[in-house]
């Protein structure tokens, strides 16, 4: 989609996109140009039928993401001008409104902006040379994207990570439960095909479906979270899927889903 130099690289294959920030030189931090077509895949990737999960990762074993181009927004300032001013979806809010599973294969360092990109995955695998912190604090910013943190890790870690600045070590955040596998650097992607490949299989509808109640219910609670899942997997049940799957089954063969 993008050309081979650019700040993003995006292809499809085999109903799996992968998404690589493509700025090792400045350990893959977030340009503009990083913002403007990290939106541009999140507000497509839902209407292309040929997508059913997404990987994210970055290209080389230093940096996932170094956060915002501090240098870029040095020279911004110079003008006046502040980069999360300048674009579309700042917070990156955009990402997590995406109907379709998304993985982060976390290469390496995972700072503010990164971690931001980390968090708002569905699932999140790293090597073990990754190391994941929330840096703004050092350089003045602000992160009210961390609250979403205390629903996934203790109070008390998400203030050290906010309050301290200091990184974390991917086998701490493993232990911790805010990532799925823990693998060396080498086995990082094949690692993430291969989840990407198990979600890729099954039934879209059911998918999705159960991405969204479990996203919902975070804010809903238990009992109208449950009530809320009933109303969304509605459509699943009454899908030619559902009647697809059993048949396949009984057939003994793999399924042909269409996503309807």
């Amino acid at each position: 989609m993008f050309s081979k130099d650019s700040a993003v690289l995006y292809e499809v294959k085999d109903q799996i996109g992968v998404i690589t920030i493509n700025r090792p030189e400045r350990r893959n931090a977030i340009s503009i140009e990083v913002y403007e077509k990290l939106d541009y895949i999140w507000n497509t990737v839902d209407e292309d039928e040929n997508v059913r999960v997404v990987i994210i990762t970055a290209v080389g074993d230093k940096a996932f993401s170094a956060g915002m181009d501090l240098k870029e927004q040095a020279e911004l300032s110079s003008q006046g001008k502040d980069m999360l001013q300048m674009v579309k979806d700042p917070m990156m809010q955009k990402m997590t409104e995406v109907k379709k599973p998304i993985i982060a294969a976390v290469n390496g360092i995972a700072a503010a902006g990164g971690f931001l990109l980390a968090q708002n995955a569905d699932l999140r695998v790293a090597s073990f040379n990754a190391g994941f912190s929330i840096r703004e604090a050092k350089v003045g910013r602000g992160s009210p994207w961390a609250v979403p943190l205390l629903w996934m890790l203790p109070l008390n870690i998400s203030m050290e990570l906010t309050m301290t600045a200091e990184p974390i070590s991917a086998e701490r955040l493993y232990q911790l439960g805010f990532l799925n596998k823990l693998v060396e650097h080498d086995q990082l992607l094949s690692e993430a095909m291969k989840m990407a490949r198990s979600i890729r299989d099954n039934a879209p509808l059911s998918v999705m479906a159960s991405k969204q109640s479990l996203k919902d219910a975070l804010d809903l609670g238990k009992t109208l979270g449950l009530k809320n899942a009933n109303r969304i997997y509605e459509i699943v049940y009454s899908s030619q899927d559902a009647i697809e799957g059993p048949k396949a089954f009984a057939e003994k063969r793999k399924p042909n889903w269409q996503g309807r």
